[in-house]
């Protein structure tokens, strides 16, 4: 079992270490394009395109329900693992949100 374990751990640096890869080459393919409001018409430059903050906001709240209610009724089973499991979900899920904040999201408009 200890060493399912570690594959399993195993395989998720690995898509982590992808994610980042894919993070950074598209951050690099990224700063040589133009900006996109110099080629845009004046009455696109002026428009707001806040829809992914929002679908971020939406998608930390909404995951934190859909997993926090069974995590609760199998908690008391699974113990001191399912704490530190809901530990970091919540983390990234904070992540999200403070993201969204900084990025003007829960601003009143």
């Amino acid at each position: 079992m200890h060493s399912e374990a570690v594959s399993a751990y195993g395989i998720a640096a690995l898509v982590i270490l992808i994610a980042i890869g894919l993070a950074l080459l598209v951050i690099a393919l990224s700063s040589n394009a133009s900006p996109a409001s110099a080629s845009a018409p004046a009455a696109w430059a002026q428009f707001r395109f806040g829809y992914p903050v929002y679908a971020l906001i939406f998608l930390a709240f909404d995951m934190e329900m859909i997993f926090m209610y069974p995590w609760a009724v199998v908690f008391a089973d699974i113990g001191l693992s399912a704490f530190l499991d809901m530990l970091v979900f919540i983390a990234l899920l904070s992540a999200g949100i403070a993201y969204a904040w900084r990025m003007g999201g829960l601003e009143w408009e």
